[in-house]
């Protein structure tokens, strides 16, 4: 796919390696290598070595298809790599940068070259910018090991990186108290490289020897998710039975690769390229954009062995609950599961709170708007399709049920999460 990308983007480049003509310019050219007029110089400094900068590239790539194409400068590029030396006096159209630093924004604003900062490490560089909503995210993380009946959660992250810490405060806000202090691990990015790896896993291990379980445990990546596993491992904690591991990125042959596979949270880095891009046109027309600030909500937790479990401990509500999620979309009432679980109703609603702090009318819900969402990203289908997928009889009581427990309608949700709408 990364080839597929770069052939996309790349083919209106020269020959030559850098791309540039003899004054130090990127000159447009056709498919032939022939100079054309119209077209804008774009340099695309996202870094191709990572699954997450290539998804970026096929966002651009997706605008592309629809609009006036660029003439496009890329290179093969690893994360976090600087700009090259020839950009700080590049006269080109626009610029979409992913490592762009206080000194290269600084730069970009004395040229007032427009450009889309697309960075995760620096805030407030006074650039109109497109990245991954990270509270979310963290939001998102902590939803998810609730849901699997987690009453003890913590977070394993990276000190000193804006992203990680973000993604932090998301989680402990979400998990309303369920993150001690000492449930919290960090430690640099950078010592990763420089200090053999079985020192920071003995770190982590003692850590994780310290926690209460069965906890849940939000890792700010899926390398990091890495780490918690192999830790995990070292100690001969049972995953995910007394720890559960989750990761973020979704870099799916990586997480296939943990022991046992790991559960990410999916971000949407296609939509993230696909709104730079459709910005960067509109600042290299002209518009006032210097404002624009655009977070992108992730867009699912995609569920693998390391969170694949019901933390409770009542045989009560852990069958119940698995009678819901099994059959909550066949449209089920209270009624089937109170027979099914073979007790009273008030029995199974304070047992419900007792253990998972709601009710199991909520985790219908919850049931049925994870598949509500999920349809809505993932397909093109029509509401009424999406309302007998999810046994509700009526479009309009499916948007009434949405715009209730989401605060959007069924299609704000969708265009704010599929590329191109």
């Amino acid at each position: 796919m990364l080839f597929k990308v770069l052939k996309v983007l790349k083919r209106f480049n020269g020959k030559s390696q850098s791309g540039k003509d003899a004054s130090g310019q990127i000159p447009t050219r056709d498919l032939h290598g022939t100079a054309v007029a119209g077209r804008r110089h774009v340099a695309l400094i996202v870094e191709t070595s990572v699954v997450y900068g290539r998804q970026i590239l096929r966002g651009i790539a997706q605008y592309q298809r629809t609009h006036q194409r660029w003439s496009v400068y890329l290179e093969e590029r690893e994360l976090n790599s600087p700009p090259p030396d020839w950009l700080s006096t590049w006269t080109g159209d626009g610029v979409i940068c992913r490592s762009t630093t206080p000194e290269w924004a600084k730069n970009f604003r004395r040229r007032r070259i427009p450009v889309v900062d697309l960075n995760d490490r620096h805030l407030q560089l006074k650039l109109p910018r497109v990245a991954s909503d990270m509270q979310q995210i963290g939001q998102m993380g902590a939803l998810h090991l609730l849901e699997r009946g987690f009453q003890q959660l913590a977070f394993c992250g990276f000190s000193n990186e804006v992203w990680s810490e973000q993604r932090r405060e998301g989680f402990i806000a979400a998990a309303n108290g369920r993150v001690a202090p000492e449930a919290v691990y960090e430690s640099p990015w950078h010592h990763l490289r420089s200090r053999p790896w079985q020192a920071e896993r003995d770190r982590i291990a003692a850590w994780l020897q310290k926690l209460p379980r069965p906890i849940g445990i939000m890792a700010c990546n899926d390398a990091r998710g890495q780490h918690v596993l192999d830790a995990c491992a070292q100690i001969k904690a049972r995953v995910p039975d007394e720890i559960a591991v989750l990761g973020v990125d979704n870099a799916e042959t990586f997480c296939e690769l943990c022991d046992p596979p790991l559960s990410s949270i999916a971000p949407n880095p296609e939509r993230i390229g696909y709104e730079a891009a459709a910005l960067l046109d509109r600042l290299m027309a002209g518009a006032d954009s210097s404002a624009e600030h655009l977070l992108i909500p992730a867009r699912e937790v995609v569920t693998r062995q390391s969170t694949d479990v019901y933390a409770v401990s009542d045989p009560l509500v852990l069958s119940a609950v698995r009678f819901i999620r099994e059959h909550a979309l066949e449209g089920i009432s209270i009624a089937h599961v109170i027979r099914q679980a073979h007790c009273s109703r008030s029995t199974l609603e304070r047992r419900f709170r007792e253990h998972l702090g709601h009710s199991p009318q909520d985790e219908m819900r919850s049931v049925v708007l994870r598949r509500i969402k999920q349809l809505l990203i993932e397909t093109d289908w029509t509401l009424a399709r999406i309302s007998a997928a999810v046994s509700i009889a009526h479009v309009e009581y499916l948007s009434v049920f949405f715009k209730r427990e989401t605060g959007e309608s069924p299609t704000d949700f969708r265009r704010r999460h599929q590329v191109g709408e």
